[in-house]
């Protein structure tokens, strides 16, 4: 290894040929704008205090290149193991300034021209630097060289950055704040960065994943690629990741995102590959880790087979992720109403279920059995308002509980011994469990959507909202003089019921807006008299008064149906639930021994004191349960010097926790309940 201090006017060979490419392991162009206005800022910087005398130094870190030796006889060439952002970056600056003064000043524009490219070299080895594939990088960087249109549909940000700096520096040149010819001198002579030559004996994917990992820059399918390529014989790296693991990061973007986990989509694929693979849902942050010491025992030819295997579950993976890329149309639309669901805690069994009918394990009628066998089991799970703790690790395992000789079967039978929410259990649940929340109004929708068309069952035709479907509370959530005069002195106990199943209903926003808190008489007019047949056909004979007993009443309206839609899968003993007592309470990865639902209720308000910095907002939904002085009944103190009352049910408990752990921000995932 030889490290040097050099000047970015060397970097670029002082004007004379040097060929830079990006390895098979290196992640897309990744800057943002925060990073480009540090750039500018520093540069100008720079520029302010510049002596030619004694011109400033500004130190940019370390560019790590290992010499690949010459091609076409003369030009030096250099892998980039580190330091592509900010060459690539400093190229885009150079770029837009010499666009800027190309007829203003001819001869500067020249000079930066041969700092970019190679002039007399044919194709790539024309310009100095060549940026990876990854997201139309190469294209649209090679597009804006050769001053042409970018290419439609790429996702780069090679393109965002160079249309920051032509305009940062095109206002400020307008202005006549610098002088182009001093702004080029200070750039290639005072910026510095450490040159590190590496030889072919060392490691530089192990150099790469050092220099990046510690600072967790990286994500973990960044760190994945380094690792195939770090895997792979040199002379097997090009073929591949061409063939293979490009495609792969075609499909999945680290850009995008997967339900509520943050992951990105490639990083979340990993994750749930690994966990086919091992049955466990290990911590996102081991992802890599993982999936090394799967790749360590493999040789070389069957590290290359697994690979191949991994990009067919890509494709699997997809599919779930964009129905709309599944060419079965039956499958298609199955899969389109499971994502409403949010069904990413299932994916490492989908995955298994894609490969043995790709196998031809099973047949097209079990998947799609499987598909709605699946949707049974979380429609019943979100009415009863379960947490998605524990899906994550029951999908993980629920394979090894499913042979493909019989897959409906064993699927039917596998998912009642996997708490699945009984009829009795439904209807009592339903009555009283708070579905609406802002992360749950999609699946909410959904429900009420699929109800409303079950209404037209056998008609040949159903009816559907004109604009975007939103949810209508009847009894309203900011109650009226009306209101509270018609519900009178129960008005605190049928406001428990205000967000439950019963209370809720489909319109189009300017039903929405014109219905918010109207007396029940004109809302019940107007439902009965609506286009959808889950209002009209209800409201044409409903109660004259609308009160916690309406609400329970229409609840089990709803119920009906949903049985209908979605029937028992079979004989099933009542899991335990909120209605045993409970033994621990785990939040946040912190766990408490609670010995009464008094407990839950208390360290879960005290939870949100501790990461929220607005308790008042926080609570604002069960306010009715907080004061700022002792309550007279049973009641404990917070350590923000709140008091909460505590004398409530199981159910109250539940519901009241539910919705301060959505107030707060907390994921379901991270609140889990140990029972006796």
């Amino acid at each position: 290894m030889r490290a040097d201090s050099i000047k970015i006017n060397k970097v670029f060979s002082a004007g004379g040929d040097v060929h830079y490419v990006l390895p098979h392991f290196q992640r897309e162009y990744a800057w943002e704008k925060e990073n480009w206005q540090m750039l500018l800022k520093d540069i100008f910087g720079i520029y302010d205090v510049y002596d030619d005398q004694k011109p400033p130094e500004h130190f940019m870190g370390a560019l790590v290149v290992i010499n690949d030796g010459t091609r076409n006889g003369t030009v030096p060439v250099f892998r980039l193991v580190d330091g592509q952002q900010r060459l690539t970056t400093i190229s885009l600056f150079l770029h837009a300034l010499a666009q800027l003064v190309q007829e203003s000043d001819p001869r500067l524009y020249k000079r930066i021209q041969r700092v970019l490219i190679n002039e007399d070299e044919p194709d790539i080895l024309y310009y100095k630097l060549l940026p990876t594939k990854k997201y139309g990088d190469q294209d649209s960087y090679l597009a804006i060289l050769r001053e042409q249109p970018v290419p439609a549909n790429v996702d780069s940000k090679i393109p965002l950055a160079y249309a920051y700096f032509y305009k940062e520096l095109g206002s400020r040149l307008q202005q006549k704040q610098f002088d182009p010819n001093r702004l080029f001198i200070v750039v290639m002579n005072c910026l510095q960065v450490v040159f590190i030559d590496l030889n072919h004996s060392e490691r530089p994917y192990e150099i790469f994943e050092s220099l990046n990992y510690k600072g967790k820059t990286l994500t973990q399918a960044d760190l994945v690629r380094n690792y195939i390529a770090m895997k792979l014989p040199e002379q097997q790296q090009t073929g591949v990741f061409e063939r293979y693991w490009s495609p792969i990061e075609a499909m999945l973007q680290e850009r995008r995102t997967v339900g509520r986990s943050g992951l990105g989509e490639l990083t979340a694929f990993l994750r749930h590959y690994m966990a086919y693979h091992s049955t466990v849902l290990c911590n996102e942050e081991h992802v890599y880790s993982r999936f090394r010491d799967r790749g360590e025992g493999l040789d070389a030819e069957g590290f290359v087979a697994e690979i191949a295997i991994l990009k067919r579950f890509a494709g699997y993976y997809n599919r779930m992720l964009r129905p709309d890329q599944e060419p079965d149309q039956a499958i298609r639309q199955k899969l389109h109403r499971l994502n409403v669901l949010e069904i990413s805690t299932a994916y490492p069994f989908l995955l298994f279920a894609y490969d043995a009918l790709d196998e031809g394990k099973i047949s097209r009628a079990d998947f799609l059995e499987g598909l709605t066998l699946l949707e049974n089991y979380l429609v019943r799970r979100i009415l009863v308002r379960e947490t998605t703790s524990y899906l994550n690790k029951m999908f993980p395992t629920l394979a090894k509980d499913v042979d493909v000789n019989r897959f409906s079967d064993t699927l039917r039978q596998a998912l009642l011994t996997k708490n699945y929410p009984t009829d009795v259990r439904l209807r009592q649940s339903v009555e009283t469990v708070k579905l609406y929340s802002s992360s749950g109004r999609p699946r909410l929708t959904f429900i009420l959507e699929t109800i409303n068309r079950h209404l037209s069952e056998g008609t040949g035709a159903y009816t559907l909202l004109d604009g975007q479907a939103t949810i209508e509370h009847i009894m309203p959530q900011k109650p009226s003089d009306d209101w509270k005069l018609t519900l009178g002195e129960n008005l605190m106990q049928d406001y428990e019921l205000l967000h439950t199943l019963g209370n809720l209903t489909l319109v189009t926003q300017e039903w929405n807006s014109a219905l918010s808190n109207a007396a029940y008489a004109e809302k019940q007019a107007k439902l009965r008299q609506h286009g959808l047949l889950l209002n009209k056909h209800y409201f044409a004979s409903s109660p004259a008064v609308w009160n916690g007993d309406s609400i329970r009443q229409r609840a089990a309206y709803l119920v009906d149906h949903i049985l209908a839609i979605w029937p028992s899968l079979g004989e099933v003993q009542e899991p335990k639930g909120w209605q045993e007592r409970p033994k621990t309470l785990t939040i946040l990865g912190e766990t408490f021994v609670v010995k009464s639902w008094r407990d839950v209720a208390h360290q879960t308000a005290e939870c949100v004191v501790q990461v929220t910095d607005n308790f008042e907002s926080a609570i604002a939904d069960v306010s009715a349960y907080f004061k700022q002085d002792k309550f007279e009944g049973t009641c404990r103190q917070l350590s923000n010097g709140w008091w909460m009352y505590v004398n409530l049910s199981s159910d109250s408990v539940k519901r009241i926790c539910d919705t301060l752990l959505e107030s707060a921000g907390i994921p379901e995932d991270e609140f889990e309940l140990e029972l006796w």
